[in-house]
């Protein structure tokens, strides 16, 4: 089996290495990476194509779009770049600059896609969070064990405010050739909107009946404090986010135009643009009326990260006009809450065991890429939440 893995880069030359070399190190037959760099800043397109020259290495290619360009429209260019130029690869995935694989991991991906060529393999990751310290590391509940998902399944849960990690954003799942031959057939591209992650998660919804989840963390991401969506969780104008920002198809007070409150400027209300506007355009059954009590439960757990005083009162405010009201959490909500915060991975947790504590961020990705930690959870609570069937790894 030929598989590509596309890095797609902007202005992150540093940690990009650290992706690169997390493929590359594994020598696994018939994987190639395609590093693409949407830089703007010379220093970063000149350090990063300069470390990929000096690698040397016949399973990377380091390519450029011809300008600059938004996020969405970037990730479409990288990847028809990527289906044109490997015609001989039957499998496609994204890594992002933030996340590298463990030692071990793309072999377990790749095995999986291997035995069941013609579905889409999404997988969970784990976490550094290396923003605060000391740096912490969150491993998150696993059984470890390969399911077989309705889609609709995965679809109600969104209307329901519970974003599961299988949800397949294309950086979390690898996926056949066919499936980007059907996606384009449909709608003459991959990738579109505003979130190309979760356009093109809502889009594989609609056109695949099932797909498969690998309950494991096979990668990791990290560097929130490059984080867009982090930055946003918190509140925070960052340098990446402002480009992001500036880059917008549309105004960027109503970025969320598509929801119940378009000014709400939070990572899990662009979640449900994305959700909303692709129901809205498709008018597929395959996706249900939200529930807008746990929309609005569900964005405020996410402001209890944020860091201006001023700025939390006034977006809970505006909840609070949509209808807001803070009530006290019974057990079956502290378990949606929970697997809520579990998804979203940018909000402020406590680290998973006292051993997991960092001084330095070299230290944390060490531990993390080869560590074969795990946190077991029940199979009977996959299969209950997700429809699930189970399916042989071997």
């Amino acid at each position: 089996m030929q598989s590509v893995i596309v890095i797609p880069t902007r202005n992150r030359a540093a940690i990009a290495k650290n992706a690169i070399r997390s493929v590359l190190d594994e020598r696994l037959d018939g994987v190639r990476v395609m590093v693409s760099d949407n830089s703007t800043l010379e220093t970063d397109r000149e350090e990063l194509a300069g470390f990929c020259e000096w690698l040397d290495d016949s399973r990377l290619r380091y390519v450029r779009p011809p300008e600059s360009l938004a996020m969405p429209a970037h990730w479409e260019w990288a990847i028809e770049e990527a289906l044109a130029s490997y015609d001989d690869a039957s499998h496609f995935t994204y890594l992002t600059d933030r996340m590298m694989f463990k030692t071990g991991g793309p072999r377990e991906v790749l095995d999986v896609a291997a035995r069941y060529p013609d579905r889409i393999v999404s997988y969970n990751h784990d976490r550094i969070v290396d923003h605060v310290r000391p740096i912490h590391v969150d491993h998150y509940p696993s059984t470890a064990k390969l399911w077989e998902v309705p889609t609709t399944r995965l679809s109600w849960l969104v209307s329901q405010a519970a974003f599961h990690h299988g949800l397949p954003r294309m950086l979390n799942c690898i996926v056949p050739r066919a499936v980007f031959d059907r996606l384009r057939k449909r709608f003459g591209n991959v990738f579109a909107s505003i979130a190309p992650d979760f356009n093109f998660c809502f889009r594989c919804l609609d056109v695949e009946d099932s797909i498969l989840f690998l309950d494991k963390s096979p990668m990791f991401h990290y560097a929130l404090n490059r984080s867009n969506g982090a930055s946003v969780s918190r509140g925070e104008m960052t340098p990446d986010n402002a480009d992001f920002t500036a880059n917008l198809p549309v105004d960027n007070s109503i970025r969320n135009y598509a929801t119940p409150i378009p000014q709400l400027n939070t990572a899990v209300n662009a979640v449900f643009n994305e959700y909303l506007l692709y129901k809205q355009e498709s008018a597929s059954p395959r996706f249900f009326d939200i529930d807008f009590q746990k929309y609005l439960e569900l964005n405020a757990v996410e402001m209890t990260e944020v860091s201006d005083p001023q700025l939390k009162a006034e977006m809970y405010g505006l909840l609070e006009r949509h209808g807001y009201r803070e009530t006290p959490a019974t057990p079956r909500d502290q378990n949606w809450l929970k697997r809520a915060r579990s998804f979203i991975g940018r909000l402020k947790m406590p680290p998973a065991s006292p051993g997991l504590e960092f001084a330095e961020l070299e230290d944390a990705i060490e531990y993390v890429r080869n560590s074969s930690h795990s946190t077991p959870q029940s199979p009977s609570a996959v299969r209950e939440l997700l429809h699930a069937r189970e399916l042989p790894l071997q």
